[in-house]
């Protein structure tokens, strides 16, 4: 297991010590040596020194402490064991720990993955509502300027000018609420990123972050290309 140690020794963890994340201890003010006090699983109070500083956090958490330390005040001592025994198969392990429950990685990972479906899910309902919502307001916005369109074309606007007309206009409004958007959600992600990591620059996927952008624009011209379309049709009419 690679923490990422940038000072001390993991070697010299043991029921007194206790290792922490590197965003943690800028947080607290601690460094290698320092004393903390805890209050462990089951309430009892623990003053522990600091013997390893880490990097990677998000990942495996802010404390590390020592099993030893911590079987004694929680519920379940044992929790989760990743093994890497290839010669050993899931029967052996079971009957070596009796009562727990063996997961072979494919399993482990789909226990992973349901949990993330969820979250997909809940994200994919939240777009679909903003979609909605975003094709409504343009669908009716483009309707009620059927008089306009109309006086355009009576002043000698040809239907492709009209059209390329509120293309260009949605095309506007769209890069504006990108940079609008970009700001306010850089503004979210910072401060969140500041307070998780220590650095003020978020990661954001570039892929991701066009395939928002890409959709809402293609969203955004076909909301109103249509209504614009079936306006000029019934002017025709």
């Amino acid at each position: 297991m690679d923490l990422g140690v940038v000072a001390g020794e993991l070697d010299d963890l043991d029921d007194d010590s206790v290792a922490v994340s590197r965003t943690a201890a800028e947080r607290l003010g601690d460094s290698v040596g320092a004393k903390i006090r805890l209050t462990l699983g089951d309430g009892t109070p623990a003053e522990l020194r600091v013997i390893a500083l880490y990097t990677r956090g998000l990942g495996f958490g802010e404390l590390t402490l020592s099993h030893a330390l911590v079987a004694g005040h929680v519920d379940d001592p044992l929790g989760t064991v990743l093994v890497a025994a290839p010669s050993v198969t899931r029967a052996d392990l079971e009957r070596a720990v009796p009562g727990v429950s063996v997961l072979d990685r494919a399993q482990a990972a789909e226990a992973v993955t349901a949990n993330a479906e969820v979250n997909y899910v809940a994200m994919g309902l939240i777009i679909a509502f903003a979609a909605i919502a975003v094709v409504n307001t343009l669908a009716m916005s483009t309707s009620a300027r059927s008089r306009e369109l109309a006086l355009l074309r009576l002043i000698g606007t040809t239907r492709r000018q009209t059209l390329r007309m509120l293309r260009l206009e949605t095309l506007i409004a769209v890069a504006i609420a990108v940079i609008i958007g970009t700001a306010i959600a850089l503004v979210t992600l910072s401060a969140f990123s500041t307070g998780m990591t220590g650095s003020a620059v978020p990661y954001i996927p570039p892929l991701t972050y066009l395939a928002v952008i890409s959709a809402a624009t293609v969203l955004a011209l076909v909301a109103t290309a249509l209504p614009g379309r079936l306006a000029l049709s019934r002017q025709l009419g």
